[in-house]
């Protein structure tokens, strides 16, 4: 089967295009160039930029006495008899380099080209049988199963913490080269790119309590590898890497030796090395604490990971005493640490000897939450007239406040931003007028009442109740009535830092996207079938009924006495992203069955509002197109309100 890059939809092999949304499934669009690329060719054929699909590989060779590197000699530069996965060079001497050795087994990495990268891997496949077994059976432990469907041995360590992706990687395909010396194969994404964390705490000015959040990571997963006898991940510099996000994850699990398990002491000398060659000075209390580590007078993990939590909630609360005078602090302000990591095993979490928290715990017992800043705040809008409509009687205002300072501080950024979406009501006389003077209204009322504190829900109210007159006035001046009325739907939304206001009147939307939450609609479309249904009516009843979609709520027809605007407050708790879009864009479902496929990928730093936006649309005019289209997108990205380190 062939998966979409696009919706990630399944495919017969024999497609050309995409069944669900017509995406090309044999030629893939140059980033640089735009020009069409076969996605089996790794370098676009135009300019060379190389948009080709890697993926780290890991070779378990059973140890034998006459072992020599030609052994690792793959028939025609492929690992498979397939010829899909191409041997790639590296800028290593070698092809492999061997990274760890067993009583058993000799593990080799490098690099494999994907010639088929489209194509599904037999794994998940393999995977999914195992669960659909084990559901049918009183079995618990799926390693029998695993060795059973011929699971090569290498790979179980991955998938017994596949619930903790993505900081443990996720194996991608596992097999057994017969051909090789019954070598075991293991792909796992390539995060050779990534960061390591000990280059930036060395080599970067970082904020103290940036550093306690990664800390208190590995600490968290350290229980997790113990349990399998994989603490050596923790101890390898380079395995410890960042993404784009600065969101932690390893590289590859290393087996621990038998002979010399690692211990936390080893973990806390690593610490103490990254700080020395930082030139941190030795006399801070994070400081202090690594070192009792790295002594071996800490050795308990429960222990460690509260201590830490207590060191950043008193660096918190003495870093920001004077600016939280009405937030609440959290008395283990690396609470936000165990939603990172929220399905842990809860058996890889404890040490049966031992009664310990698990990151569940922690988090459980306390209900504050920690103070977040923005990082940063893009937006942006579109509008299309669709395929079926003449004119465009939608249209959209907005307007972003971004301020970015750099000192002896930190960075400091303050952002806040209007934006609004209005659709002129289809079939009314100038609905595109109606649309474009709320807009004007809205955008110079906030303007003159939105200089310091962020608008509260009276002076939003007023500010709709004064476009609903303005429109209404203008229906009463031209004596207009019935379906003459001109009139349009209104949703708005106001940021200040990561406070967010949600306004709307009518059946245009606010939907938000995060990684936790997922998809989350905030607002209820004023119209009949969704009246009857808060009045107790079986949804399919609502909407049979033939007045269903008609709209109880929209500014011009009414004076302000029928204007009930639903208002809302948020204060996020993570990188969020906000869709205002007219019912052109939602309708039949389209941002509920596709959004993990255009919206929930904008909130890695690395994809573009612009080139999404235009997918969005376009798809839209492919799935909908019987009315206007309008689509902003914004985009915060946040993180712990920190202060720079105070050693």
């Amino acid at each position: 089967m062939l998966v979409c890059p696009q919706c990630h939809s399944e495919n017969p092999n024999n497609s050309q295009v995409c069944q669900q949304c017509q995406t090309s499934l044999t030629h893939q669009s140059c980033p640089q160039c735009g020009h069409q690329t076969p996605v089996s060719e790794p370098h676009c054929s135009k300019c060379g930029t190389f948009m080709g699909k890697l993926w780290q590989v890991i070779l378990a060779q059973p140890m034998s006495s006459d072992q020599t590197e030609k052994s690792l000699t793959f028939d025609n530069n492929y690992l498979d008899l397939g010829q899909r996965y191409q041997i790639w060079p590296s800028q290593e001497t070698e092809t492999f380099k061997v990274i760890a050795t067993t009583s058993t087994h000799t593990l080799y990495q490098g690099q494999v080209l994907d010639c088929q990268p489209l194509e599904q891997s037999t794994l998940p496949t393999l995977v999914n049988q195992v669960s659909d077994l084990l559901k049918e059976s009183e079995e618990e432990d799926p390693t029998l199963l695993w060795e059973q469907m011929g699971i090569p041995a290498h790979a179980f360590p991955y998938l017994t913490l596949k619930d903790l992706t993505p900081v443990v990687p996720e194996v991608y395909d596992a097999w057994t080269a017969w051909t090789v010396n019954e070598t075991e194969v293991i792909l796992l994404p390539d995060r050779t790119h990534w960061q390591t964390i000990p280059d930036l705490v060395i080599h970067q000015s970082l904020l103290t309590l940036q550093i306690i959040y990664w800390l208190n990571q590995m600490v968290t997963l350290w229980n997790s590898l113990s349990a399998i006898n994989y603490c050596q991940s923790l101890l390898v510099e380079e395995n410890l890497r960042l993404d784009e996000d600065q969101t932690f994850g390893l590289l590859k699990l290393y087996p621990d030796r038998p002979d010399a398990p690692p211990s936390l002491q080893q973990l806390g000398q690593l610490w103490q090395t990254w700080l020395t060659q930082g030139g941190y000075p030795c006399e801070s209390k994070l400081a202090s604490l690594i070192q009792r580590v790295a002594e071996g007078k800490l050795n308990q993990v429960a222990e460690l990971r509260l201590e830490l939590q207590d060191l950043a909630a008193e660096q918190q609360m003495t870093d920001d005493q004077e600016n939280l005078t009405n937030t609440q602090v959290s008395p283990s302000s690396l609470d936000f640490v165990a939603e990172e990591l929220p399905e842990f095993q809860e058996e890889l979490l404890s040490d049966p000897l031992e009664e310990t928290p698990t990151a569940t715990d922690i988090a459980n017992e306390s209900t504050a939450v920690l103070p977040m800043e923005l990082v940063n705040l893009t937006a942006l809008g579109c509008t299309d007239r669709g395929r079926q409509r003449h004119h465009n009687e939608d249209y959209f205002g907005m307007n972003s406040e971004l301020n970015i300072r750099q000192s002896n501080q930190g960075r400091i950024v303050n952002g806040r931003g209007l934006y609004l979406v209005c659709d002129g009501m289809g079939g009314h006389a100038a609905g595109e007028v109606a649309s474009k003077m709320a807009i004007e209204t809205l955008e110079n009322f906030f303007a003159q009442h939105w200089q310091d504190d962020f608008p509260d829900q009276e002076t939003i109210l007023q500010g709709i109740l004064l476009a609903n007159k303005k429109l209404y006035d203008v229906n009463q001046s031209n004596a207009s009535s019935g379906s003459g009325r001109m009139g349009t739907t209104l949703v708005l939304m106001l940021v200040d830092q990561t406070k967010v206001a949600v306004a709307h009147v009518g059946d245009s939307r606010v939907y938000c996207i995060s990684r936790k939450k997922g998809l989350e609609q905030l607002t209820i479309d004023h119209e009949v079938g969704q009246r009857a249904i808060q009045q107790g009516i079986e949804p399919k009843l609502a909407y049979a009924r033939p007045d269903a979609y008609q709209l109880t709520q929209a500014l011009g027809p009414h004076d302000n006495k029928y204007i009930q605007p639903d208002i809302r407050f948020i204060d996020l708790a993570e990188d969020t992203l906000f869709l205002l879009c007219s019912d052109g864009l939602c309708d039949n479902d389209l941002v509920e069955d596709y959004w993990e496929t255009y919206l929930l990928p904008l909130l890695k730093s690395t994809q573009s509002l612009d080139k999404t936006m235009r997918k969005l649309i376009e798809f839209a005019n492919s799935y909908n197109g019987h009315d206007n289209i309008t689509a902003v997108l914004v985009k915060l990205k946040i993180r712990p309100k920190v202060n720079p380190k105070d050693w």
